[in-house]
C-alpha cells in the first residue's frame, strides 16, 4: 500500500511526533477561517451624516457613515482648501458595550461644540491608506453665502476601493456624492 521507503521513514519517527502532526492537521482543518466582515457603506442599515457648515461659515466637508450593529463609524473628509478636493478617511471602531446613543453623542462632538463631555472614545481608529479615497468629478452648482462670506458650491463625487481595515473589518468598494463649499477670494 505504501512505498517501502515511506514505511521505513514512518517507523523511524517517534509516535508522539506523528500524533502531534496529525492533531495539528485535524485542528487546522476544523478551524473556520476568520475573514474580515465586509461593511457596505451604501447598505440600508447605515446612517449617513454630511457636515460642511460651522458657526463661522462653511468648512471642509465630513461625511459620517455609522454602522451601529458593528459599532463602527467611517469618517470621510473632503478638503475644501486644496485644488482637486483631496479625500481622506478613517474607521473608528467602538467597544461592544458602547450604545447607539453613546455613538451618536460621540458623533455630535466631532462636528459641533462638543456638548457631550462624557462620551466613549473609539477603541481602535485606523486611517485609510493615503490615496485610497479619490475625488472623481466636481461640478460648480452656484454660490452660497454664510457669515457675510461668499462660497462656491460644488457637488463632488468620490470613491473608495475595497479596503481591508484590519482583521475584523473590510470596507466594500463604494461611491458617493457630497456638497463642498469653497470660499470665493
Amino acid at each position: 500500500m505504501y512505498p517501502k521507503d515511506l514505511m521505513q521513514i514512518l517507523r523511524a519517527l517517534p509516535i508522539n511526533l506523528i500524533l502531534l502532526t496529525t492533531l495539528r492537521m485535524i485542528s487546522a482543518a476544523e478551524t473556520p477561517s476568520k475573514e474580515a466582515t465586509p461593511l457596505d457603506l451604501k447598505g440600508t442599515n447605515v446612517q449617513r451624516l454630511e457636515v460642511s457648515a460651522s458657526l463661522i461659515g462653511f468648512t471642509s466637508t465630513k461625511v459620517f457613515y455609522t454602522l451601529g450593529e458593528h459599532r463602527v463609524v467611517v469618517v470621510i473628509h473632503i478638503d475644501n482648501t486644496k485644488k482637486g478636493f483631496p479625500v481622506t478617511g478613517k474607521v473608528c471602531q467602538f467597544a461592544k458595550e458602547v450604545t447607539p446613543n453613546d455613538m451618536a453623542n460621540w458623533l455630535n462632538n466631532q462636528y459641533s461644540d462638543a456638548r457631550f463631555p462624557k462620551v466613549p472614545e473609539p477603541k481602535v481608529t485606523v486611517q485609510l491608506p493615503e490615496g485610497a479615497c479619490q475625488s472623481l468629478e466636481s461640478k460648480l452648482l452656484g454660490q452660497k453665502s454664510a457669515a457675510n462670506t461668499a462660497y462656491n458650491h460644488y457637488r463632488v463625487e468620490f470613491k473608495l476601493p475595497e479596503v481591508k481595515v484590519n482583521e475584523q473589518i473590510r470596507l466594500t468598494e463604494f461611491k458617493d456624492t457630497v456638497n463642498v463649499y469653497v470660499m470665493v477670494k
